[in-house]
């Protein structure tokens, strides 16, 4: 008996139906208490479960003398239900191939559109500057050294740039011309992988940008808050633009 029911629900029926089904084929017809006894299924849940066999014709109901009987259908049914079923499918396969199309330029639509994240408070600039220095490659950046260091330590600093170090990643710093970006010059420790030019004296900014591949990062100090940009695209602008302003200083 468990291999028929095995075969039952490998057609689509669940386990208390395969129960319900082969208890009314046994009884030939049966009340609820009938069936509830021949399934081992509480007289209560019977109903759940008779009422998709009655809908897939398995299973019709009778009255004889107000007494409500169910019974099993020709076992032969269950072909025609099958048929039924690829019917169906086949439908369904026919109205997605006809959509197809339109799905697939939704789909190729949405790979095209940027991604955007937005990050708040101190927290979550750290969290963008350690994501734009875990990589091998080339970083670049209008850097605030004054703004950067009124929210985070030498240390800090000192750590977001060996990390790039340690991944094999090069960073091009354009500074924000000042007291402090001679103080950052003067180290030398950073030499190998990092490439400084100060801006010119007019140049100035409270927003960080930083471009590496295909994602910039823009860094708002006023009002603590982050956002970053995955774009081909717009990287390939911010980073010509980058390069302009890099080789107009000597």
């Amino acid at each position: 008996m468990q291999k028929i029911k095995d075969h039952l629900i490998q057609l689509g029926l669940k386990d208390k139906e395969a129960d319900v089904y082969l208890a009314v084929l046994s009884l030939g017809k049966g009340t609820i208490t009938d069936i509830a006894r021949k399934s081992g299924i509480k007289r209560t849940s019977i109903y759940q479960y008779l009422e998709p066999l009655l809908k897939e014709a398995l299973l019709y109901k009778i009255t004889i003398q107000k007494r409500v009987f169910y019974a099993a259908e020709n076992p032969k049914k269950i072909i025609k239900l099958l048929e039924h079923k690829k019917s169906e499918i086949d439908e369904k396969k026919r109205n997605i191939q006809n959509i197809l199309p339109n799905l697939e330029a939704l789909y190729s639509a949405s790979l095209t559109k940027p991604s955007i994240t937005f990050y708040e408070g101190k927290e979550g600039i750290r969290n963008v500057y350690h994501e734009i220095v875990n990589t091998h490659k080339k970083v670049y950046c209008f850097f605030s050294p004054k703004n950067f260091f009124q929210l985070f330590s030498y240390e800090e600093n000192d750590k977001l740039l060996m990390t790039l170090y340690k991944n094999g990643g090069m960073l091009y710093n354009l500074i924000e011309k000042s007291d402090e970006a001679d103080k950052r010059l003067q180290i030398k420790k950073y030499n190998s992988f990092v490439k400084t030019k100060i801006l010119p004296d007019k140049f100035t900014f409270n927003t960080d940008l930083l471009i590496v591949g295909d994602t910039i990062a823009l860094i708002s100090f006023d009002n603590l808050i982050a956002v970053t940009i995955q774009d081909a695209a717009i990287a390939r602008l911010q980073k010509n633009i980058f390069e302009m302003i890099w080789k107009s200083i000597k």
